[in-house]
């Protein structure tokens, strides 16, 4: 046989390696046993069971009683959160919630954009560390691009939010900042979205602004590739809180309160619109992503229009976070019953205790609302499809860039079932990450 092995695995530039291992879980096909995994200068160029036929030049890695899958992916996070050791107190519910974060933003330095691409870098390197290969982040502050260039792969979604008025031809100064700042990302290279925050911060007309700048973006990456490939996704945080509903009709409630004590609630009204209004917008984007969802069965009017436009939409949910915050856990099964792409978040360490998305998918797994399969294409297939990432990652397929995780389990799983359930086990350990062939986290041995 023409392929070498070593005892340490060491990586040329172009990196021509195959990998070993008792089971890979494809996502694209049935799971194969005593399985095999060619990369050739990051992309897969081979996958099979048995021996692997030979190639002048490849090292050949055993890895023994292992699980390969696809790289996961962070359907949604916030990143600058990643310096925080524990989370901000969540019993009192999502207002309460939100005014620890904005004491924090206030509290810290001038110079914080230093301290901002610490924290994301530090998120970035521990979400490899946990078999991440892709993340939504919410960007909320100007990161230098040689920061997001690190480790998984980045969609960047600039925040926007604000009940100010809006003057017809004028843009707020703040609003500007943040859709030059996406202009920016987009020229250096970065998948970027926008996220007008929530119907009970954002006004209306400023999604509207959003949708429209959106597409301008979509254009500009047009130009900057040469090609007519290029999606734009909007992400908005909607029915997190059934206090929403109180700001949306009559303008009251504890977010009023909430506004009034930060000084930001406007003297005259703000146009606000209906969650289903918010949806409909969502459907106009290249990609919509509909985060956490919690209270969306109670506005059937709502949960009607996600299913007409389950084409153009994905939900992202957090479990853990839902759970800290409305005691309970995502309406899975409304969801599925409307047809809609799932996927998984991860919230930020604002309301984690880490950014595990493994311990998303167990916290569902282990309540019985999912199960390990159904887990594994939300945090896959799904979760690509719904950052606009489905031509790059997710799944392991010949000719697709080599976005994969090796995990080793407490106990060798002998069937594919066993596989797919060791994945997401408190037991499983991860090994090592791989974007496009390049390790990014954890390392081999043989």
């Amino acid at each position: 046989m023409n392929v070498r092995r070593s005892q340490a695995p060491t990586f040329t530039r172009c990196r021509s390696f195959i990998l070993r291992a008792r089971w890979l879980l494809p996502e694209t096909g049935p799971a194969l046993e005593y399985a095999w995994l060619r990369c050739d200068c990051g992309r897969v160029t081979g996958i099979g069971s048995g021996r692997p036929p030979a190639r002048e030049g490849f090292q050949l890695i055993d890895l023994g009683e292992v699980v390969i899958t696809p790289g996961f992916i962070n359907a949604h996070t916030h990143l600058e959160f990643s310096s925080l050791d524990r989370p901000f107190t969540t019993a009192g519910g999502l207002a309460a919630w939100i005014e620890q974060v904005v004491d924090w933003r206030r509290q810290q330095p001038v110079a914080s954009a230093s301290e901002r691409a610490s924290a994301i870098t530090r998120g970035l390197i521990e979400s490899a560390a946990d078999g991440v290969v892709a993340v939504g982040d919410i960007g909320t502050g100007f990161v230098s691009v040689g920061i997001l260039n690190q480790g998984p792969r980045l969609r960047v979604f600039r925040e926007l939010l604000g009940l100010g008025p809006l003057q017809a031809g004028h843009i707020p100064t703040e609003v500007l900042v943040v859709l030059r700042d996406a202009e920016r990302l987009a020229r250096a290279g970065i998948a970027v979205g926008l996220s007008p925050h929530a119907p009970y911060s954002t006004q209306w007309p400023l999604g509207q602004l959003a949708l429209h700048a959106a597409r301008q973006l979509r254009q500009l990456v047009r130009r900057q590739t040469g090609g007519d490939q290029a999606t734009i996704p909007l992400a908005m945080h909607l029915a997190e809180s059934v206090d929403e509903a109180s700001l949306l009709t009559e303008q009251a409630g504890p977010f009023r309160d909430l506004f009034q004590r930060l000084a930001v609630w406007p003297t005259r009204p703000p146009k606000l619109a209906t969650t289903a209004d918010w949806i409909s917008l969502l459907a106009r984007a290249d990609r919509g992503l509909v985060v956490h969802g919690t209270h969306l069965p109670d506005d059937p009017s709502a949960l009607a229009r996600l299913r007409r436009h389950r084409d153009r939409l994905a939900v992202a949910v957090c479990p853990r976070t839902t759970l800290a915050l409305a005691g309970r856990l995502p309406p899975i099964a409304a969801f599925r019953a409307a047809g809609l792409r799932i996927c998984l978040g991860t919230d930020g360490r604002g309301s984690n205790p880490d950014l595990s998305l493994r311990a998303e998918a167990r916290c569902l797994v282990e309540a019985g609302v999912v199960s390990p399969a159904e887990a594994l294409r939300m945090v896959t297939r799904n979760a690509a499809w719904a950052l606009g990432f489905e031509r790059t990652t997710g799944r392991i397929a010949v000719g697709q860039p080599a976005d994969v995780v090796v995990l080793r389990p407490g106990q060798t799983p002998s069937t594919a079932e066993a596989a797919t359930a060791a994945i997401f086990a408190a037991d499983t350990e991860v090994v090592a990450t791989f974007r496009g062939g390049r390790l990014i986290a954890g390392r081999l041995t043989t």
